[in-house]
């Protein structure tokens, strides 16, 4: 099986859709199938890597983050895609990349991943805010007319999560199926905490039993709300001695370390892509924060679970459906960097040994990644087998 992605969203420096497909890659060629990445890039171009085979074609940088580009090509894509000849094309955008995909008479199969939300992170926060309840559906029809548009279109969507295949289908789309996405379980776990890299976050508060090491790791873009977590982290360190660690890159790291210059004890690291010491990390930290109101699934989420650390999220997006209370203390989406801090302090309370357990086994609700791309494959080969049924 021959499986064409179709991508928007393709950072030269990483994210979510790229560390996906990257993962996919590597599923593929393990179980023999071909998976290629057509995607905007700097310049016309195919590279053949770790992150498996990739065909740029030349696109504008976007304005606010130069690390991804437009995918303005229409004419260059349908080339790439009708070179390649795929059995499956995946579409993970669905924008002009999903309109292109549309349009593509001889592919046997289309399936559209809904990596992203943009109703949910852009147009219902914007609504909330700014328009009276009357008018907020009104806003929401034309985004929800075209991602219907896009699901019939296509074979199949695919979602992280029911709670999101859910939320589509009552929006009338149509086709709509859950594959779980998973992590790598064993690259992760307490058993993971170093007592050298948590002194080394600590720093100056090495020697101080009542220090705490909080965790913010992403994509440092305005979305991801980072901002709000390093006010909550300020709030708290009047009371007690925090140490930050940042994690992630992004058009917003410069406007960050400017904001947490006052706290005594803040790291600042770019992505980081050993995943021992990434999962080190996550194992000795006291906790995650996180702001993102749209995930569609908190990767990090998962794998900070699976390191015994409890996380602080909202109650928005994949977010509230990763986490019991147990391990997690969810707050409101709109709340404000004090009531964040709160809801920290209330996790910093529970019995350390406790939580640990409590993340762990909740953690396990989360499939692998190779049991991840094994239903998928499936499903797509049960889709092509259903297509070749109804041809003859």
């Amino acid at each position: 099986m021959k499986i064409v992605d179709l991508c928007e969203f393709y950072s030269s420096r990483g994210g979510g859709v790229r560390s996906y497909l990257t993962r996919m890659a590597h599923a593929a060629s393990a179980a023999g199938h071909e998976f290629v990445v057509v995607a905007p890039g700097a310049r016309d171009e195919e590279t053949n890597g770790p992150d498996g085979r990739v065909l740029h074609y030349a696109g504008p940088k976007m304005p606010y983050d130069a690390t991804y580009h437009a995918p303005l090509r229409i004419d260059r894509m349908r080339e790439l895609v009708e070179r390649e000849r795929p059995d499956v094309l995946q579409v993970s955008s669905p924008f002009l990349p999903a309109w292109v995909a549309a349009r593509m008479a001889d592919v046997p199969v289309r399936a559209y991943v809904h990596h992203s939300d943009p109703i949910g992170c852009y147009l219902r926060p914007f609504a909330e805010r700014h328009l009276p309840s009357a008018l907020r559906e009104p806003l929401l029809a034309p985004a929800w007319s075209w991602l219907r548009r896009v699901t019939r279109s296509m074979d199949v969507t695919v979602t992280a999560g029911a709670w999101l295949r859910d939320s589509l289908r009552a929006h009338g789309c149509e086709r709509v199926e859950t594959v779980p996405f998973g992590i790598v379980h064993e690259s992760f776990g307490p058993e993971r905490c170093s007592e050298v890299v948590r002194a080394q976050l600590l720093g100056r508060y090495r020697d101080d039993p009542d220090a705490r090491v909080l965790m913010v790791t992403g994509r440092l873009a305005v979305d991801k709300r980072q901002h709000l977590l390093l006010e909550a982290a300020r709030e708290l360190a009047r009371e007690r001695p925090i140490a930050l660690l940042v994690v992630g890159d992004g058009p917003e790291r410069e406007r960050l370390q400017r904001q947490s210059a006052s706290l005594a004890q803040v790291t600042f690291l770019p992505f980081v892509h050993d995943r021992a010491e990434y999962a080190a990390m996550l194992a000795s930290v006291d906790l995650l924060l996180h702001a993102s109101r749209c995930e569609t699934f908190g990767f990090v989420i998962a794998e900070t679970l699976c390191s015994g650390t409890p996380v602080v999220v909202p109650d928005a997006g994949a977010s509230p459906h990763m986490v019991s209370q147990a391990c997690a203390e969810v707050y409101p989406a709109d709340a404000t960097p004090a009531r964040i801090a709160t809801a920290v302090r209330r996790v910093l309370a529970l019995d350390r040994e406790q939580v640990r357990r409590a993340a762990v086994a909740e953690a396990q609700r989360h499939p692998s990644v190779a049991q991840h791309f094994g239903e998928l494959f499936a499903l797509y080969e049960g889709l092509l087998g259903k297509r070749a049924r109804h041809a003859a």
